[in-house]
Order: structure tokens, then sequence, then C-alpha cells
């Protein structure tokens, strides 16, 4: 049965004037502070970059292409002469997911589906010897996270989102050194440009009583504002690698990523259902943390022609315990803390554990299987609906064939699923208590080519 819809507030009565424009700017802060999370939950990710990571899943022992810029900057000793490579991977989400009521009843009746959900990884690098037999340089342009969703406009995940977009860019310069034949030595420093996008409607009623995100009728819809906001900044980060191979056919790799701070800024603007009424526009500033994150890993061939490896990643997320998002003085008075407001986060630490084994047929072809665990950092009491999972699973195969002796192939394929999800504790307004699931499928291809 739908809830009662409560009478409308006097605020709503007054217009988009006085105390009507104060109480919305209110909500609209509240949102604007739920989705500014977005940004950070972009950070979200598992390194997939090149046909060895995403069909073996285990890299960091033996990175043999010029992703080794993102990976392990000192595995760029293991490729001589000047090589240009571009890779790509595409991403689609399968999700479904249905909120709790206030009775603990699962609605609506049917589960909530993205109109659409994808990611794109892209890749484009290249790598030189300089003629030298010790020294590599390279370059390499890349968004680890470029993603976007669409959420349905008529169902009550319209009070979380309905449309979101991120995007970080990194230009990345790399030296590495082979300090000795056993030894090796990277580092990179990073340009990264940011750019966070999202829509989601607000309602006073919805805010107020929950429940009413189930009542379609005109009395709630009515009061529906649809808010907008578009934040983009600079920062950098910096990173090393080392590469130990104590025999031919043993390789370990680690690598260091900085974190950084990143502030994103731009535009907010509210509409009111009705035409008449005039869009409210302002700007906001959202500060959050880029962790450090820190990665190893061990290549075997352990028989000829026939390799096992192992990685481990750690992310560090626990620095970003709260959200700060600042308005300009147009819109300060209306939050109050000299238009700062601080959301509270608490992200634990992320890990990632992968294995895999490559095997190479003939010298021109090799097979990949993998397999990885991700564990996520959100705690379900501050969950967002663009990031409702508890940790991924993957397996992955892939091939890449050395066509001629200047062209490498590479073609992946990977599927992974998201624990069952069981929201119970959300803090949020409105809370995203609730049950879901989700998949993913990843298809990715690249291109060396050896110049």
């Amino acid at each position: 049965m739908s809830p009662v819809l409560e009478p409308r507030p006097a605020f709503w009565r007054a217009g988009w004037n006085g105390t009507g424009r104060r109480a919305r700017w209110l909500l609209a802060t509240a949102w604007l502070l739920s989705m500014s999370g977005t940004a950070v939950a972009g950070g979200f990710h598992t390194p997939d970059f090149g046909t060895r990571r995403n069909g073996m899943l285990a890299v960091m022992g033996k990175p043999d292409d010029v992703t080794a810029v993102f990976h392990n900057a000192a595995g760029l000793v293991l490729l001589d002469g000047t090589n240009l490579y571009l890779t790509a991977e595409y991403t689609n989400a399968e999700l479904g997911f249905r909120f709790y009521d206030s009775k603990g009843v699962l609605r609506p009746a049917h589960e909530i589906h993205p109109v659409t959900s994808w990611a794109i990884v892209p890749f484009l690098g290249v790598s030189s010897d300089l003629g030298t037999k010790r020294l590599r340089v390279a370059f390499a342009v890349y968004a680890p996270n470029l993603y976007g969703a669409d959420l349905p406009d008529n169902e009550p995940s319209r009070y979380h989102l309905t449309k979101g977009f991120f995007f970080a860019a990194h230009a990345t310069g790399t030296v590495a050194w082979k300090v000795t034949e056993k030894f090796s030595i990277g580092a990179g420093i990073s340009a990264v440009y940011l750019v966070m996008q999202g829509a989601q409607f607000m309602n006073p009623l919805v805010n107020a009583n929950p429940d009413l995100r189930f009542n379609d009728s005109a009395g709630v819809r009515d009061r529906d504002l649809k808010v907008s906001l578009d934040g983009r900044g600079w920062t950098w980060d910096w990173n090393v690698g080392l590469l130990f191979r104590p025999i031919r056919t043993l390789g370990i790799g680690m690598s260091f990523v900085s974190g950084a701070d990143v502030r994103l800024k731009g535009p907010v603007t509210i509409r009111g259902m009705k035409s008449t009424s005039p869009p409210i526009n302002g700007r906001q500033t959202t500060t959050f943390a880029i962790p450090f994150s820190l990665r190893a890993g061990i290549n075997w061939e352990f028989v000829k022609d026939f390799e096992v490896g192992l990685d481990v990643s750690y992310w560090h997320y626990q620095v970003n315990q709260e959200q700060l998002m600042s308005v300009d003085s147009a819109i300060a008075p209306l939050v109050g803390n000299n238009g700062v407001v601080h959301t509270p986060k608490d992200f634990t630490n992320s890990w990632n554990v992968s294995v895999g084994v490559l095997y190479r047929v003939i010298p021109q072809l090799d097979l990949m299987l993998g397999y990885q665990r991700d564990a996520s950092p959100i705690p379900t009491r501050t969950m967002t609906v663009d990031n409702l999972n508890r940790g991924l699973s993957s397996l992955s195969m892939g091939a890449r064939w050395r066509a001629a002796r200047w062209v490498t192939v590479g073609l992946t394929y990977m599927r992974t699923w998201a624990d069952l999800l069981d929201i119970q504790d959300s803090v949020l307004t409105p809370p995203t208590n609730g049950k879901g699931h989700g998949s993913m499928s990843h298809v990715s291809a690249d291109l060396l080519f050896h110049l």
C-alpha cells in the first residue's frame, strides 16, 4: 500500500523566493554532498591495462609491454627498441536492485535496472631505449576511470541518481634504468585531469518520509527538483617501480603510486518541474583524496613456456573518512558552517589478489587464464547507488599473438561478479537500504608496434 501523502509544507507554497528558496538550497546541498562521493568512488577500479594484465591478471613480475608505465615502471627494461602501444577495454555492467521501505519490505515489485551502464579504459603509449642498453624512456596517456550510467527517471532510484559520469585522464612520463642484469628501477610523474558530472531528483517530501519514493502521484512528483552538477580539476601524482630477476625464469616486481588531493570546481543547477520556475545557479568545490597504493607480484616460468603469476595490491582508502564541499558566497549563508559542509564516508582500505597462468603454445602465441578477488572499501552505511558492491570476483582468458616481427596483437575477455548486496544500515537521505546483485563483462584488445 502506498504511504499517505503528506500535506504540502508552507515553504513550498512560498515559491522560489524567501523561505522556499532557502529550504530548496538546503535540500540541494544535502544531495550534492551525497553525489560528491561519486568522484571518490571513481577511484574504485581494478588496474586493467594490456593483454597480460587482462588475460593473466598477474603482471607485476613481468610487465613486458608499454603498460609498465602504469603497472611497474621498472618493467620497461624488458622492451628493446622503440614501441608504440594501443589498448582499450570496454565494460558492460548489469545491475538489479530493490529498496527496503520503512517496514523492511522490498520495493518496488520489480527490480530496478540501469538504462545504460558502461566503462571504457583506453591507453596509448610509446617507449624507447634511445639506442642504449640500460636506459628506457616512455610517455603514455590513459584513463583508468572513464565510465557513465543512466538510471530511469520514473523509479525510486531517481532520488539517488539519474545520470552519472566520471573521467580521470593521466599523462605520464617515465624513465627506467637497468642497474644490473638482475635489478632495475623505474619512476614516473603524471598530470591528472578529472571530470565529475551527475544529476538526481530532490524532493522535500521524500527527505521527510523516504517511503514517498514509491509514490508516483502528481502530489509527490510535482515537488521534484532536478539537480545537476559538473566538477573539474587538475592534480598530479608520481610512482616508483622495482624489478628483481635473480634468475632468467623468475621475476619479482613492486611499485608505489603516491596519493593526491583533488579539488573539483564547477556549476550547480537546480530546476523545478514547472517550466515557469526559473533555475537556480551556483558554484561548488568538492575536495577529496586519491589514496596511495602498493603493489607486488611474482612471475615464475617453472617449466619451459609455462608461467604462473601472483599479484597483491593495496589501496589506502581510509584517508577518505569524510567528504568536504564548499559553496560560493551567494549560497554559503544558506548552508551555514561558512559554506563548508562535512559528510562522513568511513572508507576502509582495499586490496586485490590475482593469480594467473600463461602457456606459450608456439613461440608466436601466448594463451592466458586468470582469477582475481577485489575487496571494496565502501561500508554499507555510506554506500551509494553508483557503487553497489561489497567485493568483486573475476575470471579471465586471453591470447597474445606475435603476428610479425614488428607487430603483436592481443584479445581478452573477463567476467566479473559482485557479491550479493544487502544494505540494512544506510545513513544517507534517502537511505540506500535494499538488496541487489551485479555483474560485468569486459572485452579488451591491443596492438604493439615494434618500430
